[in-house]
């Protein structure tokens, strides 16, 4: 926290204005969720903190996403729903763009689709050029690929689980037989060495994900509706045209709670909270998580978190 200038400090808080404004003249409501929960969430490869009172008796864990309690809120009526939270994430730490807490915003609309969440993402951006810091920000030349134009294009593949291990067989990616991996494990060895260190300067969209990988998105003509925002190779955010069949949910938490005990992770609980919002009726809606950190520092122009979060090598 000391290492921040005085500079920063005040930039922090006219970012965060400027969204919180933006978001009021859209006619979002902000929500406030708890960040200690019973449940946390169920990602297989996001490790939560455990934390206990004193005399452990009381036990909770710091949420990684507010996605599960915003989720909740959605079924009671609110059509436009927006939060600004702390979240918590073990073993990001050690990259320039990683740190162990950090601030995330997260926003749904009931009948939104993926493309009017882009154009909106953009329009978020064009403010945040115009009433935060000019950073030269033209949303003509934003870019939106398909999962499969961008493997093409710097793998020289395709999406099918074959394809994705031919390359890795070629480019000597892994020693793992690929009859031991998993598709997400073959994806992301191509995705992460091949894909992502090439994506174009600027803000892109890449969407149309393959339906392994629809986490808690719905599935449509074979694909995921989802898709990720980037700024250059750096994740910024990631969004889902949510998945709202409360059967088809619970059987992927069932999956992801196998893979969890896999992997040899704590297996959780399924969201009591989450369930019967689920069961009640969550209407169709849209939902993105951004790091709000990282955007920051892709609109200022820096090279780390160091120069722009208070959070940022706190362990």
């Amino acid at each position: 926290m000391n290492e921040l200038s005085k500079e920063i400090l005040i930039r922090r808080a006219k970012f965060l204005s400027v969204i919180r404004k933006f978001f009021e003249e859209s006619g979002y409501l902000e929500i406030d969720t708890p960040c200690l929960k019973l449940v946390p969430s169920m990602e297989p490869y996001l490790d939560p903190f455990l934390v206990h009172s004193p005399s452990k008796k009381e036990k909770g864990y710091l949420i990684t996403s507010p996605e599960y309690s915003l989720k909740e809120v959605l079924s009671k009526g609110l059509e436009k729903i927006y939060e600004i939270t702390h979240t918590f994430r073990s073993g990001e730490e050690g990259s320039p763009f990683h740190s162990a807490e950090f601030l995330m915003l997260e926003f749904y609309a009931i009948g939104m689709k993926l493309e009017d969440l882009m154009d909106f993402c953009v329009e978020l951006l064009e403010r945040l050029n115009r009433d935060f810091h000019p950073f030269g920000f033209d949303r003509t030349q934003v870019r939106r690929f398909t999962v499969q134009e961008v493997l093409k294009e710097y793998a020289q593949c395709g999406i099918s689980h074959s394809e994705l291990d031919r390359v890795i067989s070629e480019r000597k990616l892994s020693q793992i037989p690929a009859g031991q991996r998993s598709y997400e494990d073959s994806f992301f060895l191509v995705f992460l060495n091949l894909v992502e260190a090439h994506l174009p300067k600027g803000y892109t969209f890449l969407y149309r994900y393959p339906p392994e990988l629809a986490a808690l998105s719905k599935i449509e003509s074979g694909f995921a509706n989802r898709f990720e925002l980037y700024c250059g190779n750096l994740e910024l955010g990631n969004a889902f045209e949510e998945l709202t069949d409360p059967l088809e949910q619970v059987a992927r938490f069932r999956s992801e709670q196998e893979l969890r005990k896999n992997l040899g992770k704590e297996v959780f609980s399924i969201d009591g909270g989450l369930e019967r919002a689920l069961k009640e009726g969550i209407p169709d809606a849209c939902g993105i998580s951004i790091g709000l950190d990282r955007l920051l520092l892709t609109v200022l122009g820096g090279s780390s978190l160091r120069e722009m979060s208070p959070y940022y090598g706190a362990f």
